[in-house]
């Protein structure tokens, strides 16, 4: 892959200033200084430039991950476009990005839907050519999930803590962490 053109990754919620900032963070940490990837956040509904929440910030710190600057920003269609892997917090989310660009559903999935499926892909694969794969293998989506892009109850969606104690920003970052963990471990091609 050259350093000219990385594999670009964004991270969705809804208002960019809890769940995806920590998701982008996070993917950076676990990725290191690759420079073969380019990672990004926004939201459905931004809270277009507001800093994260200080209680994500705060718990990242406490995990040795910096969000740096961070900004708010609100999800686009040229965002949509540009990235070759798009990476929701809830299934109410994927479905807010592919309903809005619906070119962009086989790069969409929630983080926990593409840690899963990428798990069994086979080894070798780029990282473009995993994201082929993985909705190739993408199982139906179950019945019942949450239809708020706010509070992400349903198994397999990030919670939303904005708003609410900090026991519940320490269950969202402990939701992403291992996500963010095994995406970054299966984009890196393996022998």
């Amino acid at each position: 892959m050259a350093s000219t053109d990385p594999f670009r990754i964004i991270a969705i919620c809804t208002g960019n200033i809890c769940r995806s900032p920590a998701m982008e963070a996070m993917l950076v940490a676990d990725l290191g200084s690759d420079r073969a990837f380019s990672v990004e956040s926004a939201g459905t509904e931004a809270m277009i430039g507001w800093p994260a929440e200080p209680a994500m910030a705060r718990l990242l710190r406490s995990r040795h991950v910096e969000l740096g600057h961070h900004r708010a920003r609100q999800l686009d269609p040229e965002l949509t476009r540009r990235n070759d892997l798009i990476l929701t917090a809830t299934y109410a989310h994927r479905e807010w990005v592919t309903t809005a660009t619906p070119a962009a559903a086989r790069r969409t999935f929630t983080l926990a839907e593409f840690a899963e499926i990428a798990a069994g892909a086979p080894a070798g694969l780029s990282p473009r050519e995993l994201v082929a794969w993985a909705a190739e293998h993408r199982p139906p989506r179950p019945a019942g999930r949450a239809r708020s892009t706010r509070r992400g109850g349903a198994p397999g969606d990030i919670v939303d803590p904005y708003g609410r104690s900090d026991a519940v920003f320490e269950q969202s970052i402990a939701q992403i962490a291992p996500l963010t963990a095994r995406v970054a471990a299966a984009l890196r091609p393996r022998p």
